[in-house]
């Protein structure tokens, strides 16, 4: 099968996806991928800070010309501007590809992929990752007005509908997805997976200060003020944080002004060195905010945490009651957290019990591997369903 994947990013960037992750195991599989990518930027977004490449035989990279004015030039709403200009200039590259490659399946991800759908003779799969259009209303901020949603709306209907299938990450996002609707959720790679019988780092502090994590994107979506309060009130626990994004500068800047000598911040690191660092963490945190986009997440991180076996305090998401069978913890503002912590700390017995219910939950529904043969089955199968 020959996958042919729009994407509106650097792919070597410091951002892994879901689409890193799927589409590398489909290619290790023997499936070949062509990764149409716009030129290099100069951004504090992570999907543009590059990392070392590493080649793939299965994957082929392809970047995409445009204007090297037009994509340079500073604008209002750069990060949405900058999507559409990149998928105006990739559907004309897609259209001239498709006669010298031949791809069976196109894989789109959001809206400014709209003319994609345009496209004959060759099966699209929509893949809802994320709440796209509550999205958009924050992006643009008071540009946001109701002709807008409801425009981005329609769109978004169009084209699941379009699609031989409508992919969604989350149980919640399925509820209002339209055409044929499956779940696929996110995961973790089988080959980073700790072995069944390692034990539970809390169960051997030895004295050392324990040191509660965080892995992630420096983002709107997440609640990072909520972490800084707990670190502020717990001095005797490190905290350590990982990942870039457009709230780093700020985070960075609080945690100097509030004298916060036990939170360390790393910055955005290569997927490759993820698992070392979660490794060095006794406690995981998957902390979002509060809103619909991050209820309608199935957040990767969590599956690296668990395929670590390491112990998870989670706010409370909605998406997580189809994932959750008693094994996390749960903290919605700073008091519930240094609880959670205190709870772990106190009783690293239940902790390893509850680490490890986790970590066999994900390696037996929640590898990439899996959800790659879920993926090829799909469009391996008849057409048929039930659409909404």
């Amino acid at each position: 099968m020959k996958i042919l994947f729009p994407y509106m990013a650097r792919w070597y960037a410091v951002n892994w996806t879901r689409y890193h992750s799927l589409l590398t195991v489909l290619a290790d599989k023997g499936h070949e991928v062509i990764v149409l990518q716009p030129p290099r930027l100069v951004s504090e977004e992570t999907n543009y800070q590059e990392i070392d490449p590493v080649s793939h035989r299965n994957i082929d990279l392809v970047d995409v010309d445009i204007p090297a004015w037009l994509w340079s030039m500073k604008m209002p709403l750069e990060k949405l501007a900058k999507k559409a200009i990149f998928s105006i200039y990739a559907y004309r590259h897609a259209t001239r590809l498709m006669a010298s490659e031949n791809p069976d399946v196109l894989l789109l991800y959001n809206i400014p992929q709209y003319q994609f759908t345009r496209m004959k003779n060759i099966n699209i799969v929509f893949d809802y990752a994320d709440d796209y259009v509550n999205m958009l209303e924050i992006e643009l901020g008071r540009a946001r007005n109701p002709a807008m949603s409801w425009l981005a709306g329609r769109m978004l209907r169009k084209m699941m509908k379009s699609a031989r299938y409508t992919l969604c990450v989350s149980h919640k996002l399925s509820s209002s997805a339209h055409g044929t609707v499956r779940v696929l959720a996110n995961g973790v790679s089988e080959g980073v997976m700790v072995e069944p019988d390692t034990p539970c780092s809390l169960l051997a502090l030895d004295g050392r200060r324990p040191v509660v994590g965080f892995l992630g994107a420096f983002e709107y979506f997440i609640d990072l003020d909520l972490i800084l309060d707990a670190a502020a009130d717990m001095p005797d626990i490190d905290f350590l944080l990982v990942g870039s994004g457009r709230e780093w500068s700020r985070i960075h800047d609080q945690v100097g002004r509030r004298s916060l000598d036990n939170v360390r911040l790393v910055g955005g690191v290569p997927h490759s060195e993820v698992f070392e660092y979660i490794r060095k963490m006794d406690i995981c945190l998957n902390i979002f905010k509060r809103i619909p986009v991050s209820h309608r997440a199935c957040p990767i991180k969590l599956f690296e945490y668990m395929s670590q076996m390491k112990p998870v305090i989670s706010t409370r998401l909605e998406e997580l009651e189809h994932v959750d069978s008693g094994f996390l913890y749960y903290a919605d503002s700073a008091r519930e957290l240094r609880n959670a912590i205190h709870a772990i700390l106190e009783d690293p017995g239940l902790a390893q019990q509850r680490a490890r219910a986790g970590f066999e939950l994900t390696r037996e529904k929640y590898t990439w591997e899996r959800l790659g043969d879920e993926f090829v089955g799909l469009l391996q199968a008849p057409e048929q369903g039930v659409s909404h």
